[in-house]
């Protein structure tokens, strides 16, 4: 029995190890080497900035995406950062879906970048609902394989109060504990299970800036 149990935990161990991956986020234009860099670092998962807070798009997107398939990494996001104080959610999805039209069939996720209460948003919980409403709905239409929102129990709340609008899609996760696990999750405002999780920040590597992802 005690043999069976054995071979049950590093079966399972092994398998758990199969089936994790980390990956890398940035926010700045990276080029065909540095992605080489993070390939050979067993980063197989990058996610690039396309729009930003101040309502434009990053025009570092594209030759990043392009960048990153050259160096053969596996999967490729992007994140949309949106500005509410330009209003217009609807444009800014469009806008990134427009700019990324020949780069589309390329991507996994498009990630909604919902944080920083007080500082981005209104202090109105109704207004910025239904702002994200609309960048969801909007989402829906776009084009993109995949939409998935990027917040933590420490920014949403703060943002929406108790709505749970959000719930039906992926949420990746900030907490930066270092672990490449999801232990830490706590579920909130909906969501019950994590699908990616941003578990370092502001690290240096290969030459850039980036933060680091785990995902099962």
């Amino acid at each position: 029995m005690r043999f069976i149990i054995s071979l049950l935990f590093i079966f399972t161990l092994i398998f758990n190890i199969a089936i994790s991956h980390i990956g890398i986020d940035v926010s700045s234009g990276t080029d065909v080497s540095g992605f080489e860099c993070f390939k050979g670092k067993k980063y197989s998962r990058a996610i690039i900035r396309c729009y930003e807070s101040i309502g434009a798009i990053d025009t570092n997107c594209r030759p990043s995406i392009e960048n990153a398939k050259k160096a053969g990494i596996e999967t490729i996001d992007v994140y949309l950062f949106p500005c509410y104080s330009c209003g217009n959610p609807e444009g800014q999805v469009s806008a990134t879906s427009h700019y990324l039209k020949d780069h589309l069939k390329d991507l996994d996720f498009l990630w909604l970048d919902i944080e920083g209460p007080g500082q981005y948003w209104s202090s109105s919980e109704s207004d910025n609902k239904k702002f994200i409403q609309g960048l969801l709905d909007a989402s829906k239409t776009a084009g993109f394989k995949n939409v998935g929102i990027y917040t933590s129990e420490s920014q949403w709340p703060g943002i929406v109060g108790s709505w749970d609008g959000g719930k039906d899609y992926p949420i990746w996760y900030a907490n930066y504990d270092g672990a490449e696990n999801f232990d830490d999750f706590r579920g909130f405002n909906g969501w019950t299970k994590p699908h990616m999780k941003q578990y370092a920040g502001n690290i240096n590597e290969c030459g850039f800036g980036i933060d680091k992802n785990y995902w099962e």
